[in-house]
């Protein structure tokens, strides 16, 4: 059987840009004509890595063993997820980063199989291991046998990605290994892609199984059953690509599913494209059409700032336009190869401001001051930002947007947003929290070209 690839970064894979400040057409530029110019920032306030990430994507496997080789604050992200997942940490030292730990990593191993019966189980190396050089592959395969049930290696760097994304990609590649090998083809069978659970992704379940077909969603709330029949799916579907690119690529080229293009479903007729890009795709009857007035009057030319994960953040730029609101600026935590096409396909992108940062909450203050928006909508810390700034402010998350529900939602929150607005601002509190010197200085003060 093939086994699943270490992806490269998201730097190296994608040409992945984790900091900018100026217009879409430059950046788009850059990313056709090859690499872009390498940013870093100089100053750096709450980034994820991509351990946290990757953690993230595997807390979120039903039944799934995870073992965290490393010191115990690297399983800070598996911490704070659900009681009674099945991990551990092999709680590293400073002799252990010396002299090696292999004993410890299978005692954990053998612990966490005796305590939780986990049906897999994934050794998550972290950027300490990389200092004693620990012979993971041997520990697992040796456990794998021992144990009979999948042990297999995830390796995460932590410094060689500026992107948490490629934390993502790498958990998504460990994963995509313990998909077992096609048997046959089932015509009914689609893979759902998504990283995260939710009513949203439901409503989207549901729908697709409307039209007939058999859904599998899978990493996000997956268990040993789900993972068994993925290799055996006419074909996969992502609600965000971005995140699923690489779980999708080792889905062909390891079981040869193919995949569909199409984006994200978010609002009613984004939602339409993707259901009826499905039914063509499997040959099913195509879904009924839905008289749909589009709230055209409900930014009546507003300005708005979005500010979220970029696949998120251009197809909720659609519903903007779609409600009669003007794109002023898009804040999103990275950018790559794969949202060329939808920069390009903003209808003003010439002159929408993109700031490109994660977990850069000073940057954010100051360039919403600069850009003055109407309105920001973001998930909750950023519209929380927002708000301190004196900006109306709707938040949401990403499963909340998912689906026809989603533009209800959204329309909901974007109202009570204004409505709440007069009071909000004349409390406004955010020109306190940063020194008023720093807020003098442009939003890209701590962005840099790196000199190589």
């Amino acid at each position: 059987m093939n086994k699943a690839l270490q992806p490269p970064t998201r730097e190296r894979r994608l040409n992945g840009v984790s900091a900018y400040l100026g217009d879409v057409a430059a950046l788009v530029a850059e990313l056709e004509a090859g690499p872009p110019a390498p940013r870093i920032r100089t100053f750096s306030q709450v980034a994820a890595d991509d351990v946290s990430s990757a953690l993230q994507v595997l807390a979120e496997v039903e039944g799934l063993g995870v073992v965290v080789h490393g010191a115990r604050g690297c399983a800070g992200a598996l911490a704070r997820g659900e009681a009674g997942r099945p991990w551990a940490v092999t709680n590293l030292d400073q002799r252990d980063t010396i002299l090696g730990a292999d004993g410890a990593l299978a005692r954990s191993l053998r612990s966490l199989y005796e305590r939780h019966r986990p049906w897999a189980i994934v050794v998550v190396a972290t950027p300490v291991v990389a200092i004693n050089n620990d012979d993971i592959r041997t520990v697992t395969e040796e456990l794998s046998e021992e144990l009979g049930i999948p042990v297999i290696e995830l390796r995460t760097d932590g410094f060689r990605s500026r992107i948490a994304a490629s934390g993502c990609d790498i958990a998504a590649a460990a994963l995509a290994g313990l998909v077992q090998p096609r048997q046959r083809r089932c015509r009914d069978l689609v893979n759902l892609l998504a990283f995260e659970q939710g009513a949203g992704l439901d409503a989207i379940a549901e729908q697709i199984s409307a039209l007939g077909l058999e859904v599998n969603v899978l990493p996000a709330g997956a268990g040993q059953e789900v993972f068994a029949r993925a290799g055996q799916a006419v074909l996969s579907v992502a609600v965000y690509q971005d995140k699923a690119d690489v779980l999708r690529r080792e889905l062909e080229r390891m079981h040869g599913v193919p995949f569909l293009h199409v984006a994200p479903p978010i609002g009613v007729a984004a939602t339409r494209r993707f259901l009826l890009a499905v039914a063509e795709a499997t040959e099913r009857p195509l879904p009924p059409t839905s008289n749909h007035d589009p709230r055209a009057d409900l930014l009546d030319g507003k300005r708005v700032a979005i500010v979220l994960p970029p696949s998120q953040a251009l197809a909720a730029a659609e519903l903007i336009d779609q409600f009669g609101g003007v794109l002023a600026g898009l804040s999103v935590d990275w950018i790559d190869n794969l949202h060329v096409e939808g920069l390009k396909a903003l209808r003003n992108a010439p002159t929408v401001s993109l700031h490109i940062a994660a977990g850069q909450p000073f940057e954010l203050v100051n360039w919403l001051g600069r850009l003055k928006p109407d309105l920001v909508i973001g998930n909750a810390a950023a519209a929380a930002d927002a708000a301190r700034a004196g900006v109306a402010a709707a938040a949401i998350e990403g499963d909340d947007l998912l689906g026809a529900g989603g533009e209800t939602r959204l329309v909901a929150r974007i109202e009570r947003a204004f409505g709440s607005h007069a009071a909000l601002a004349s409390r406004a509190t955010s020109a306190a929290t940063y020194h008023p010197g720093w807020l003098k200085r442009s939003p890209d003060w701590h962005i840099k070209r790196e000199v190589r």
